[in-house]
Order: C-alpha cells, then sequence, then structure tokens
C-alpha cells in the first residue's frame, strides 16, 4: 500500500464530496467552503507505476458548500446548497443548472444512456429539488422536464425479510412523502437511488416512477455497483443489497436451505413465483422439496399456504396468463419482476445481477412491485457477517 499524494488545498475545510474519473486516474473533491479541487497521478505501466504526481489543481469555487460531485465524459457536476452547476473540464466553461435556487442538500449525478435506441447519447443528468421533485437536465445543461413524487411515494414501504424478523407488509400504510433527495445515484441501466437516514428510494426516472422504497435505518453513505448497494451505517456496519428478481432471491434463500424464509418468500409474493418465467430459477422440484422440508416444521398454516401456490404454478410452455389449477412434475412457476428482496449472506459468497423492466403509471399497486427483488449481505465489521434475508413486494 503506497501514498501517492497528499492534498493541503482544503486545510481549514471539511471534505464532503469525492468523484473519481477512475480512466484517467483523476479525483475531484469538494468541500464545505465550496472550493472544487483534482488531483491526478498517471501511470507510466498500466496502472502498476511508477507513479507521475501533477500538481494540485482548484476547478472552481461554489457559492456554498459542495453536497455532491458527479463525472461523466468530460463533465464535472457539482451540486451545492443553492444549485447545481455543469462543467466542461476540457473548455474549462461553466454554466448554472436552471434557473431557480434552492437552500438545502440536495444532490445530482449522471444518468448515461445504455439501453436500446438510446445507447451513444449524450448522459442525462438528474438534479434534486424541493418537495420530492427531481428536474431532468440534458448535458448542455438545460432542464428538460420536473418529476414529482410526493404523491407516488405515498405506497406503503415494501417489506424486509431478514432470519432476525419476521416480515410484514401493511397496505394500508400510506401517506405522501415530501423527501429532500440529499444524494443521487445511478443504479443498474434504469434506475436512479436516493436515501435518507431512514429509507432508500429507486427511481425509474425515464418513466416517472417510484419503484420501490423501503425503511433501512441509520444509513449514513451509500456507493453502487451496477446493481450493487453498499451501505454505510452510523454504528460502523457495512451492508450489501442487491437488486434481483423474485424468483433469484427464492432460489438463494433454497440454496441456503432457508425454508421458511423461502416458503414465506413465496407465499407472500406469489403473483411474482406462479408464472412460467420463474421456472428457470426454481422449478417445480426444488418448490415440492421445499414442500418436503416444511413436513416436519410446526408451521402448518405455511405449508398449507405454499400447497397453494404450487397448485397455482404456469406451465412452461404457457402462452396464457391464465392459472391451472394443479400442475405436472415438469411443470414450475415464474415470479413476475415483482419485488424487492434484500438477502444477507455468508461470508465469501458472491450476489448476483439482475435487471428489470420499467414500470408504467397505469400499472395496479400489485403490478407495480412484480419487478424486483433485492438482496442484501449485511456485514459487521466488528462482528463478522450474519446470514439473513430481506425481501419487498407487494403481497396479494
Amino acid at each position: 500500500l503506497y501514498r501517492i499524494i497528499v492534498s493541503w488545498e482544503h486545510r481549514g475545510q471539511a471534505v464532503t464530496s469525492l468523484c473519481w474519473d477512475t480512466s484517467s486516474l483523476k479525483v475531484y473533491v469538494g468541500d464545505s467552503g465550496g472550493k472544487v479541487s483534482l488531483l491526478r497521478a498517471a501511470s507510466s505501466k498500466l496502472g502498476k507505476g511508477p507513479f507521475v504526481i501533477f500538481p494540485v489543481q482548484t476547478v472552481t469555487t461554489v457559492d456554498s458548500r459542495v453536497v455532491q460531485l458527479g463525472y461523466q465524459d468530460g463533465r464535472l457536476l457539482v451540486s451545492s446548497l443553492t444549485r447545481c452547476y455543469l462543467c466542461d473540464t476540457e473548455r474549462e466553461k461553466f454554466w448554472r443548472v436552471g434557473n431557480k435556487e434552492r437552500d438545502g442538500e440536495y444532490g445530482a449525478c449522471f444518468f448515461p444512456q445504455n439501453k436500446g435506441l438510446l445507447v451513444g447519447q449524450p448522459a442525462l443528468l438528474y438534479c434534486a429539488r424541493p418537495g420530492s421533485r427531481i428536474w431532468e437536465v440534458n448535458f448542455s445543461g438545460e432542464v428538460l422536464s420536473t418529476h414529482q413524487f410526493k404523491q407516488l411515494l405515498s405506497c406503503p414501504p415494501l417489506p424486509l425479510i431478514t432470519h432476525r424478523n419476521e416480515p410484514h407488509y401493511d397496505p394500508d400504510r400510506r401517506a405522501s412523502q415530501s423527501v429532500a433527495f440529499s444524494r443521487l445515484l445511478y443504479l443498474g441501466d434504469l434506475h436512479l437511488l436516493s436515501w435518507s437516514d431512514s429509507a432508500v428510494y429507486i427511481f425509474t426516472p425515464q418513466s416517472g416512477q417510484v419503484l420501490l422504497w423501503t425503511e433501512v435505518k441509520d444509513i449514513l453513505d451509500v456507493a453502487v455497483h451496477r446493481n450493487e448497494l453498499f451501505c454505510l451505517h452510523g454504528d460502523g456496519r457495512l451492508s450489501h443489497l442487491s437488486l434481483l428478481s423474485a424468483e433469484r432471491c427464492v432460489e438463494r434463500l433454497l440454496r441456503r436451505e432457508s425454508w421458511a424464509l423461502a416458503a414465506t418468500v413465496c407465499c407472500m409474493f406469489q403473483h411474482a413465483v406462479t408464472t412460467s418465467r420463474a421456472r428457470k430459477y426454481v422449478p417445480i422440484e426444488r418448490l415440492e422439496h421445499l414442500r418436503a422440508q416444511l413436513g416436519s416444521s410446526p408451521d402448518l398454516e405455511l405449508s398449507a399456504q405454499l400447497e397453494q401456490v404450487i397448485g397455482k404454478l404456469e406451465p412452461s410452455d404457457s402462452a396464457s396468463s391464465s392459472r391451472r389449477s394443479s400442475i405436472s412434475s415438469h411443470e414450475s412457476f415464474n415470479v413476475l419482476d415483482c419485488g424487492i428482496y434484500r438477502v444477507i449472506s455468508r461470508r465469501g459468497s458472491q450476489s448476483e445481477e439482475e435487471t428489470g423492466s420499467l414500470i408504467n403509471h397505469s400499472m395496479s399497486e400489485e403490478e407495480r412491485l412484480k419487478e424486483f427483488s433485492f438482496t442484501q449481505e449485511e456485514e459487521q465489521m466488528d462482528h463478522g457477517r450474519t446470514s439473513s434475508c430481506a425481501c419487498c413486494q407487494a403481497p396479494s
């Protein structure tokens, strides 16, 4: 482990944001006084050193504390307490994003266009505004539209499924929320992530829909990689969450022999597990094995509920959405992408990736929450990693 460079550029101020440009070993630093600087180191041997050190460069000083920094294709995005700024780092040109100021911690991030016909198009920007609003901005800093999520966030929080707590879902828990999105992050190919000290929020901004929100306590900071979330908590814990489909969550629980929890997930999210697409990950044989494992369980009600779910499974070659009252041994279920799951895995296990489809405003509450699963692998730095699972989705 080598110390490459030390900067005293921000002496006397608190560093409030860091942003890497990994392609050129640059790191942008923002502080509580509004200063943004650039640290740069280059390697002559494909990252193996020796390193060439460049002088620390002051990029800009904005009007107030830097809340969040972002970098994409030569553009630096700076979100302060009052507004967002866009900087062309090559031409050293700066723009203010929008005309209206704000007062408080509101995040901003780039949103690359990596899907379908949009591949190769310039990235979008999303900038948080008061009242659960988010601006959609083009790569030149022009505000295209405003997304209002206050009423959409009145949907119930998705339940967390963990070995330590029995999952509960209250469909009547509905109240609009006015959330200050203090940070925004690009998640996967379609989603936008924000969080507070008590909840995580995931949006599909290009359809203007809240994919989910779920309660996660005492979050200080979050980093993302593809569909993976790494959450730092106030007590020093580090939790690892993955966005997965419902069937992948059930598959994981079965692989870890968490029989009761797997059965609970199947019953709670049966609209997802009864469709033919889920068969790829959880064939009928595995569900029947699960039912056999529950045979000696004192929870006869759970076993009976799982039996009903198995009776609704669609055949693998079914082209219709109709349910069958009985299925043969070769038939399986499929989970509509209808849930959010978090799985806390054992040490050394690897998380898996999954994608899902966009959510439409016209979808019912049931359909809205069929698309995703959240798996969590939670690590306590002092006590090692514990094994449990959490799942979120709107049960029927």
